[in-house]
């Protein structure tokens, strides 16, 4: 899960020396690529988002389940030092510390499920997104 604040959620390469990734910002259900981040913009403005990120060998169909759409346009993106992670607005860490194979480029397309209802965490979040970003060699 990665929480979503003002909309945002980022997936940068873990570089300490990287860029500011929220230095540009897409607007709603959109994602915007800077060198080593993909900054990915929901409907929702704050929520607990359940974001799986896929790597693949080639271009992959998009992912199972229903109501998934695309966001935005495939693009490419290169992550120098080949760890990736999924962060919130404060840079905050959501998550595994991804591996990747070699730095990119990469393709990669957002999609975006419905929103849900989160019988888990009403108290602080009543709705939630589902998002796959698939990044492909």
């Amino acid at each position: 899960m990665v929480l979503v604040e003002r909309h945002l959620f980022a997936l940068i390469d873990n570089d300490p020396g990287n860029e500011e990734p929220f230095a540009r910002i897409p607007g709603n259900s959109a994602f915007l690529v800077h060198q080593d981040s993909l900054v990915v913009a929901s409907d929702l403005e704050d929520q607990l988002a359940r974001v799986r990120v896929e790597i693949w060998d080639a271009a992959p169909d998009g992912p199972a389940g229903d109501g998934f759409r695309a966001i935005g346009e495939v693009a490419s993106v290169s992550f120098e030092s080949g760890r990736i992670q999924l962060v919130n607005l404060m840079r905050e860490p959501a998550g595994d510390e991804y591996a990747l194979t070699s730095p990119g480029p990469y393709r990669v397309r957002v999609w975006a499920g419905p929103q849900e209802e989160d019988a888990q965490e009403l108290e602080a979040y009543r709705f939630f997104e589902r998002f796959v970003i698939q990044l492909s060699l």
